[in-house]
């Protein structure tokens, strides 16, 4: 697996030769969650604390909230920010956290 297995996480992935970051974000949305999405607009620029990986994150929008997730994906909920317990650089949504990169960008979206 990936550094962030089983870990919440956002829809991502590595970008494909000739793919845009809009492109790969259309992508990994679908493959991962079966959504068909349009981006909206860029939410921003993101790189792990240690610097070896950089994120684009965009919001996107769907016609339908019906997940088919892969076989990345073991569990998934929907949320509203009143949803979410800010507690010390974390959202809490029952016994989930949401910590780190996913943390960042979703704080970053709120605000």
């Amino acid at each position: 697996g990936d550094p962030w297995s089983g870990q919440m996480a956002l829809p991502g992935g590595h970008m494909e030769n000739g793919e845009t970051c809009e492109q790969a974000a259309i992508r990994e949305t679908m493959e991962e969650t079966g959504l068909s999405v349009t981006v909206n607009r860029l939410l921003g620029l993101y790189h792990t604390l240690n610097g070896h990986v950089s994120v684009a994150a965009y919001e996107c929008i769907s016609s339908t909230t019906e997940v088919h997730p892969d076989n990345e994906i073991s569990q998934y909920f929907w949320s509203s920010e009143k949803d979410l317990l800010l507690d010390n650089e974390t959202y809490r949504f029952g016994n989930y956290v949401v910590f780190g990169l996913t943390y960042r960008i979703l704080r970053d979206y709120f605000s």
